[in-house]
């Protein structure tokens, strides 16, 4: 079955780029990597019983909110 829904997010340029290099190294679209860090996520969820807003351990800087 097709998927029906459609999901939109803004990157910064460097989060796009390492994206990109993702979907050409491993011969993916850019949709299938959302989709599946999608899945990913809503599994980890189910398991871990996470609280929203995330906390993410990261050694990028935090974005401009």
């Amino acid at each position: 079955m097709a998927a029906r829904n459609r999901v939109t997010v803004n990157l910064e340029d460097r989060e796009y780029a390492e994206l990109a290099a993702l979907s050409d190294k491993h011969r993916v679209s850019l949709a299938w990597l959302g989709r599946q860090a999608i899945i990913e996520f809503l599994e980890r969820r189910e398991s871990e019983d996470l609280q929203l807003p995330l906390i993410l351990s990261s050694d990028r800087p935090p974005s401009g909110r």
